[in-house]
């Protein structure tokens, strides 16, 4: 299959993440938010399919964290800041979609749109 992807184009999902975390790893401290996190990806083809099939790819990894209680989660180790979230986020990604021969360009996240974290491999 042909790439036909614009050279330095880049497709971007955004998803709203429900779930729950303590600052301080004291489960009577928990609170929610809504995770905010924008994927940027490059490497699929111009069909519709592929597109499709790379969002559901990313929206896949991040349902499994949907309403959860993240400091109970061992990929996270106590550290439910957005950055840590952010960056085990960014990791579970890259090998899910870079299996696919997608690449995954950047990552934001934030609890709400004036914050963000942001991971990136370019600028």
């Amino acid at each position: 299959m042909e790439n036909n992807t614009r050279s330095g184009a880049v497709y971007c999902f955004h998803y709203l993440l429900p779930m729950t975390h303590s600052t301080d790893n004291i489960k009577e401290h928990i609170h929610s938010h809504t995770l905010e996190i924008t994927v940027y990806i490059s490497g699929i083809d111009s069909e519709h399919e592929s597109f499709s099939r790379s969002e559901r790819y990313a929206g896949d990894v991040l349902k499994q964290y949907e309403n959860r209680y993240f400091n109970e989660m061992p990929e996270f180790c106590g550290d439910t800041s957005v950055e840590n979230v952010g960056e085990v986020f960014f990791k579970k990604l890259t090998g899910v979609l870079m299996s696919s021969g997608i690449e995954l360009k950047r990552l934001e996240i934030g609890e709400n749109p004036l914050r963000q974290y942001v991971i990136s491999t370019y600028m």
